[in-house]
């Protein structure tokens, strides 16, 4: 198990400075909107990803009239202190860990797993097919090499043959010849990518139906259906069109086009769900992401943004006790009113005022 014990915050957005300290299970942060109690938890994200998960430059996250900030965190791992800072100025960024410099930030990326929820990911539910894409690529790659691989040479081969249809001239004419070596290239890792797809969909399956269940009090039951695009019904007699693609003049079909959606007691969470079901379907698929990343390295944080708004007191409490002991977990709302005193007192509580903390 991780666990952030301290985070020193510099020039970082609303905080001057500013050091915070947590308790290795639940963390409640709470204060008013526009408190800073988003950019506590975005500075824990950059401490994992390396980046916010909120849109936009790395040069916003510098507070107003600074020329960087920084962002230290002091982990517990593996009964062992470790450092790690993440500074940002016009020179880009920088990783430190224990005072070692790295030299690539890929070279960082996994001492920390963190499973982010915010009212953003309502997208991954009801939005386009590329958001969930995302989701799956993003986190295929924390746990598997061959998937990374997979995808960064099916990417690279989807370029060069858009680039030949592309190039289809009035006549029809192209290079035909250049287009089977590409095609036939990207088959195997076309099939790479929807294996483990379908794999890691078949994993999450049982586990957001448990998630779902409990956060619902057994009224809803929520499941993952993996939707290749090229899926005919029976079998897949190709992965790719190429009559249709020549006629499109672009890929129209392959893992780059693949889908999922979510279903509730069997109806699709997109069309019939309420903006509340919506919500308890996304942080479900988060919660059952933990522990599936939890069977691949016990280096966890959950964070749950803003998590409790439009849930009813029920299923707000029905999360707090569905949360797993085993993780460090960080909580922002607005009100700790509709919690039960039995979760207040075994928690720790930290009341966010942004102006305590402008000189702190």
């Amino acid at each position: 198990m991780i666990y952030l014990k301290t985070l020193k915050l510099i020039n970082f957005r609303c905080y001057q400075e500013v050091v915070l300290e947590f308790s290795p299970h639940l963390n409640i942060l709470v204060g008013p909107n526009a408190a800073g109690k988003t950019t506590v938890v975005e500075a824990v994200h950059c401490l994992g990803f390396l980046k916010s998960h909120k849109a936009g430059i790395d040069a916003e996250m510098i507070s107003y009239d600074q020329d960087f900030a920084v962002i230290k965190g002091n982990f517990e791992k593996e009964g062992k202190l470790q450092e790690v800072v993440f500074s940002l100025s016009a020179q880009g960024k920088r990783i430190l860990a224990n005072q070692k410099p790295f030299r690539q930030l890929s070279e960082y990326l996994g001492f920390l797993h963190v499973v982010f929820f915010c009212p953003e990911d309502l997208e991954i539910v009801k939005g386009a097919p590329g958001v969930r894409r995302k989701f799956l690529d993003s986190n295929l790659c924390l746990v598997s090499e061959a998937y990374m691989k997979s995808l960064i040479i099916y990417r690279k081969l989807l370029k060069q043959r858009n680039e030949v249809l592309k190039n289809i001239n009035e006549n029809h004419k192209y290079d035909r010849k250049l287009l089977e070596v590409l095609t036939g290239q990207m088959i195997p890792q076309a099939e790479t990518l929807i294996k483990e797809r379908e794999h890691f969909i078949r994993e999450l399956n049982p586990l957001i139906e448990e998630k779902s269940l409990a956060i619902s009090g057994g009224k809803e039951k929520v499941s993952l259906l993996y939707m290749p695009s090229n899926y005919t019904g029976t079998e897949r007699d190709s992965f790719f069109d190429i009559k249709k693609d020549l006629n499109s003049k672009t890929t129209t079909s392959g893992p780059h086009r693949d889908d999922f959606e979510f279903l509730i007691n069997g109806f699709k969470a997109a069309a019939f769900a309420s903006q509340g079901q919506q919500r308890t379907t996304a942080l479900s698929l988060k919660l059952a992401l933990a522990d599936y990343l939890n069977k691949k390295t016990e280096d966890i944080i959950i964070i749950l943004d803003d998590v409790f708004s439009e849930l009813d007191s029920e299923r707000q409490n029905q999360i707090l006790k569905l949360l797993n002991s085993e993780y460090q977990i960080f909580i922002t709302t607005t009100s700790i009113s509709n919690l039960s005193e039995e979760i207040l007192k075994d928690n720790k509580i930290i009341t966010v005022r942004r102006e305590e903390y402008k000189n702190a």
